[in-house]
């Protein structure tokens, strides 16, 4: 482009509108200006390439967590007055058991005396059978009271109707309604669905409705819903404690929810002090009996709560870490533009033109680099949604939606105006911009203004990097020590299944001959060195605790009895498991004949917390009938090593295990081997079948892939937190190196001065990396005292590490000065190439 050319150009892209008709003029200078800075960035590919992808980390990071955080925690539920449908639940606070399910006479109660409600519904998990023989497969769904849908969730029938009363009746409750996802991939939306019949455990049922898409924004796991029925005696007060199911309840409009919990602990306090059974009154004291209340799926997300609130304060520092490190660059860019826009001012641009058009090219590159970062976003919600659902069963996927999108483009829109009006004040501080086509770069040198600001910009990046890799260092370590726990028992050579019974096999006789020959079929497949089975997946609901009063021994510490999980195993469990026992004997033959004593193995944990000093081994338990002589009492026989099927770092309840002849409803068999999850499989569905074609496998995993799962939610955190870390570090050395780079550039004349006179390389050198290194150290201190205020909120998601280790703070700290050290070194040794002569022919 010839010099006549660029003097044209540059004055087509500086006239300013004037006249009538001001509004189309207006689009067109905007339309200039982006032509203009498209070309421009065009021109300097790498700058425009780093600030776009640094935006885009930033934004992608703050998208993915955000949403998260609103579709999980923050989003009120598809639901009328969502914010007063609440989860009830009984505690015993002195047994540690916070959440516990409630009885039917609870719900009766309620029902009619919690006038501070407008509804109550009582519900509980079920599984079921569906499908033909050779394709039978098991499903979750709900039972449900009448109310759930419409009174307490206020949902409306997307076909047909929901339950009322009358199917709340033993004999009328062989009624179920779909939710829309099933009824579209299973019936295909049939628009007659309702009136059809289906069987579910071998039982038939009619379809009356299907359910709005909007249930499935509370779990994704049912796929339909039946009415819950009880058995008379189970109304009864003596069973108003009985652990039944779960309530969900709607507070009337304008009553808080801690008016409406308090009536509901008179209301048990009433029932207390009726309670005629002096064991039930006491068993009710001992407990420190008490009731919780919280909003729909408070509970359900509080595992990853904490750990999602932490990741979006650590997307929030790369995020600031980010706008400093394109500010950073904007400003060395708009310095060394000064004679261009000097030129473009002493051909009629105004200030104003041209600090419209340095903003118009950030705006640009902000919405570039902001779609950029919404589409990561929406790819890693995938893997985010992977971990969420691993950590929380039936957790609904959350997904990119308008008002995220909205809130994406505010963000980047709100980044162009702060990082584009350094620029804009910069040249506004200037003064007369033609002076520096006077200077030339001299002008440019006196720049010390831009070299401070530019600084105190990279001191920052250093800072927030400090904090974000010392919490991801914290995390880092906290998983390793998770790792290396001995989870006692051979997790990597275990595989559970789990096959479940319909309503056909009723007499225990057929149910005992079709677990024979389920196990002697599994222990035909090769590969299989062991075979056992028992009532549940280990490590499944260990929460549900059972109270085991000890003979001749008073109650523990608050007037409270020992609680443990209670496991039903078949003799050759331990030895499947690889769990070692202690001291004591196995289960043998003679414990599983009818009539038997029962007899108990207990982990190590039960027997050190009960029997400190002394044998677990031939101490008694006090249940059973008042009649039962001593030497028929329930008896520990065994102490197996803690096996921590729930969870590495997994601090439930110690584990009792008891003989278990036959399982009703299914049969969990746990098979050892060394083959993989993979061949396996096959091999135990074709076995299964020969048995029978109508008995479904679910609940299919590696006790591996069990543990994992438990993790799923510090992994996630931990890999998320990391990838912030390697971002500020990165960004850190980008701003380091460009704060250097470009102050070499600017010093070029006092670098070949320096030369002139008699500075060897290595001083310059040292100069210059002393200047970086003292911006590093400054931020590297600033950042510590953040760090060691920030890092108390990790407590909760450490295992064994303390929140201000030195160990990873000193890590932290050499890695920065490493990075630092090699960001500074590039731009060192450039300034000590400066040949003094060329510098000074130059200026």
């Amino acid at each position: 482009m010839s010099r006549r050319q660029v003097i044209a150009w540059l004055v087509n892209t500086t006239e300013e509108p004037t006249g009538a008709g001001w509004r189309v003029p207006w689009l067109e200078a905007i339309w200039r200006d982006l032509k203009f800075s498209v070309r421009s960035l065009r021109r300097s590919m790498t700058f425009t390439v780093a600030v776009i992808f640094t935006l885009a980390l930033c934004i992608w990071a703050n998208t993915s967590i955000l949403s998260v955080l609103y579709g999980l925690v923050l989003k009120p539920m598809p639901l009328p007055d969502a914010g007063q449908v609440v989860d009830v639940y009984n505690m015993r606070t002195k047994e540690g058991q916070m959440h516990q399910n409630l009885g039917v006479g609870q719900y009766l109660d309620y029902r009619e005396h919690a006038d501070l409600f407008s509804g109550f519904a009582l519900w509980r998990g079920w599984m079921f059978n569906i499908g033909e023989e050779g394709g039978m497969m098991r499903y979750v769904g709900m039972q449900v009271t009448h109310e759930y849908l419409t009174s307490v969730l206020g949902l409306q029938p997307l076909k047909g109707r929901f339950f009322n009363a009358e199917d709340d009746v033993p004999g009328q409750d062989k009624v179920a309604v779909l939710t829309q996802s099933y009824w579209e991939n299973n019936f295909h939306a049939d628009p007659d669905i309702v009136g059809q019949e289906i069987r579910l455990s071998g039982e038939p049922h009619t379809i009356i409705g299907v359910i709005p898409r909007k249930f499935e924004k509370l779990s994704t796991a049912p796929v339909l819903l039946k009415p819950f029925i009880w058995r008379p005696e189970q109304a009864q007060p003596n069973w108003r404690l009985a652990q039944m199911g779960n309530i969900t309840a709607r507070i009337k409009p304008g009553v808080a929810h801690g008016a409406a919990l308090a009536q509901l602990q008179t209301l048990e306090q009433q029932y207390l002090e009726t309670v005629a059974d002096p064991g039930l009154q006491d068993y009710i004291k001992r407990g420190g009996q008490r009731m919780g209340l919280e909003q729909l799926r408070e509970q359900q997300v509080k595992p990853i709560r904490s750990g999602l609130l932490m990741l979006q304060g650590g997307a929030l520092f790369v995020l600031v870490l980010g706008c400093v490190n394109v500010a950073s660059l904007l400003l060395a860019r708009s310095n060394t533009r000064q004679a261009e826009l000097a030129v473009r001012q002493a051909l009629g641009a105004s200030r104003g033109v041209l600090a419209r058009q340095l903003l118009t090219e950030a705006a640009l590159l902000a919405v570039m680099g902001g779609a950029l970062g919404t589409a990561l976003a929406g790819l890693s919600l995938r893997m985010i949604n992977a971990y969420a659902g691993a950590a929380i069963y039936g957790l609904p996927p959350v997904r990119l939606d308008g008002a995220l999108l909205g809130l994406t483009l505010l963000i980047s829109l709100g980044v162009a105006l702060m990082i584009g009006l350094l620029p804009v004040l910069r040249m506004w501080q200037t003064g007369n911009l033609q002076n520096t086509i006077q200077t030339g770069n001299r002008g440019a040198s006196r720049g010390g203004g831009v070299r401070a600001l530019s600084g105190i910009l990279v001191v920052a990046q250093v800072a927030f990097a400090f904090v974000l890799l010392c919490g991801a260092g914290l995390l880092i370590r906290s998983f390793t020590k998770v790792m290396a726990i001995d989870p006692g028992f051979d997790a990597s050579k275990i595989i559970h299944i789990r096959a479940a019974y319909d309503s056909s096999y009723t007499d225990m006789a057929m149910l005992q001959g079709l677990q024979d020959r389920i196990l002697e079929k599994m222990r035909e497949i090769p590969g299989v060195d062991s075979v056992a089975y028992s009532d549940r997946l280990p490590g499944f609901a260990a929460d549900k605790l059972a109270t085991l009063p000890l003979r001749g021994m008073a109650p523990g510490q608050d007037s409270t009895y020992p609680t443990a999980a209670v496991y039903r195993v078949s003799p050759e469990y331990f030895q499947t498991m690889g769990i070692r026992l202690l001291a004591g004997r196995n289960f043998t033959a003679d414990d599983y004949r009818p009539g038997a004593r029962l007899v108990f193995i207990v982990d190590r944990k039960f027997a050190e917390l009960h029997f400190p000093g002394q044998s677990a081994v031939g101490q008694q338990f006090a249940f059973g009938p008042p009649d039962q002589k001593p030497e028929m009492a329930p008896e520990i026989v065994g102490v197996a090593e803690v096996a921590k099927v729930n969870g590495l770092e997994a601090n439930n309840a110690p584990y009792v295990y008891l003989a278990l002849d036959t399982s009703k409803g299914g049969l969990s068999v746990e098979l050892r081997t060394t083959r993989s999850f993979a061949d396996m499989m096959p091999l135990i569905r074709s076995q299964l079948r020969s048995v029978d074609p109508a008995l479904p496998i679910y609940q299919e995993k590696t006790m591996q892939k069990q543990l994992d799962d438990a993790a799923a939610n510090r992994r996630g955190v931990m890999w998320l937190l990391g990838a912030f870390a390697g971002i500020a570090l990165l960004l850190s050395a980008v701003g380091i190196y460009g704060m250097l780079a470009y102050d070499v550039t600017q010093r070029t004349k006092e670098i070949g001065i320096r030369g002139a006179i008699g500075s060897t390389r290595g001083q310059i050198v040292t100069l210059i990396l002393r200047q970086g290194m003292m911006k590093a150290a400054l931020g590297m201190g600033i950042g510590l005292v953040v760090a060691l205020y920030l890092s108390r909120y990790l407590e909760s998601l450490l295992y064994e590490v303390k929140p201000r280790d030195p160990l990873i703070f000193a890590g932290v700290a050499l890695v920065l000065l490493l990075v630092g050290l090699m960001a500074s070194w590039l731009p060192a040794r450039r300034a000590a190439k400066v040949d003094p002569m060329t510098a000074l022919r130059c200026e």
